[in-house]
């Protein structure tokens, strides 16, 4: 037999199939702390409890079959072991290791971290989010912001998303700071795939956090409510880029919400991936156009930590400097190069070899960036 810790008994009530954060607070709240609750799911009192008896939709049929099934399912040991296999750490509300202070709405039960350097979570923390169809400028900004941040020691959270999520924590990474993952599925589920790597090097630098149990797959309603825990547990939440009606502006309404100060980049209203932090600034949030804003915004100094600067580049020669000067800090294609440069395309073509070599531009979707 275990001793039925109030982190055991969270985490179990956690892994329950098709458990959610409503149901939790739902049963929490009513038997009074998480071993009452866990108490009354394996005595069966959870069905009567969450669903009214009339309602015989297919929502109410899904959730009475899941309910009546959880005594079968509830096994605080085999919780408890791998807890203890995984290394998992277990943070209940109002428990002393619990990261989230302040009284805010709609507060996790329970959050499940697992990483090598829980201790992130006691720095200043920022939140970088954006969408995943981000420009290569969004991504640049991404990656130089995380690591501007991560060397004035703030540690960076996000939602380890493909896009803007993901380039802040690469730069946190190269800044040799600390990261701070929070995602929507269960801590052995990694999502999506092609950032196992990422995955690896955040929670040697920091967790991995959410509050759904083990096993749990990615489904869409999942990742709006995760990103109400971004915004909590960040003191300012950055939106690099995001789409008019993006996860990431949801990330700023519950930042918002909470209190918390909201900073967006602003970006080119020809640029569809930016028209929500556009729209952010039009509705009042700060511009962030110099980095340094971000450490006054939690309290520090600039010149805390070393700031990271961008590596020095070889000056471009004659037709890479009037290519540099025909882009304009828009994207435009070759043709649309030479014409304003007034260069062949032999000699456009080159020039962008060259500034593409250096660090001046990149290629991406079919059209040339400058950097």
């Amino acid at each position: 037999m275990i001793e039925l810790t109030d982190e055991v008994a969270a985490a179990t009530l956690a892994c329950l199939p098709d458990m959610t954060f409503g149901r939790m607070r739902a049963l929490v709240d009513h038997f009074g702390d998480v071993r009452r609750a866990l108490a009354g799911v394996r005595a069966g009192r959870a069905a009567s409890l969450l669903l009214d008896p009339e309602p015989d939709t297919a929502a109410a049929r899904s959730l009475r079959r899941a309910a009546r099934s959880w005594p079968d399912h509830a096994h605080p040991e085999a919780i408890a072991a791998r807890i203890e296999r995984r290394g998992t750490h277990v943070w209940v509300e109002h428990g002393e290791r619990y990261p989230i202070t302040d009284p805010i709405p709609d507060r996790p039960v329970v959050l499940l971290a697992e990483g090598e350097r829980p201790d992130a979570l006691a720095s200043p923390r920022v939140a970088i989010v954006g969408t995943r169809a981000a420009s290569p400028h969004g991504l640049s900004d991404a990656r130089e912001l995380g690591a501007y941040l991560a060397e004035a020691g703030v540690t960076v959270v996000s939602g380890m998303a493909i896009g803007i999520d993901a380039a802040a924590h690469e730069g946190a990474l190269a800044g040799g700071g600390l990261a701070v993952g929070v995602v929507a599925t269960g801590l052995d589920i990694e999502y999506p795939r092609r950032h196992r790597v990422l995955y690896e090097r955040v929670r040697r630098a920091g967790v991995v956090l959410g509050e759904t149990g083990f096993g749990v797959q990615p489904s869409t309603w999942r990742f709006p409510v995760r990103n109400r825990i971004i915004a909590a547990l960040a003191e300012v939440v950055i939106v690099v880029e995001a789409t008019a009606r993006g996860g990431a502006r949801i990330t700023a309404q519950f930042a918002l919400d909470y209190g918390r100060a909201v900073l967006a980049v602003p970006g080119s209203r020809r640029n569809p991936a930016a028209a929500g932090t556009n729209a952010l600034i039009a509705d009042g949030a700060h511009p962030l156009v110099d980095w340094s804003d971000v450490l006054v915004a939690v309290g520090l100094s600039e010149g805390r930590g070393r700031v990271a600067r961008a590596p020095a580049r070889p000056a471009p020669g004659p037709d890479g400097a009037a290519v540099l000067r025909a882009l304009a800090g828009e994207a435009a294609t070759p043709d649309q190069l030479g014409s304003r440069a007034g260069l062949t395309p032999e000699r456009v073509a080159v020039a962008l070899f060259e500034l593409e070599r250096a660090g001046w531009v990149d290629r991406a979707q079919g059209a040339i960036w400058p950097r």
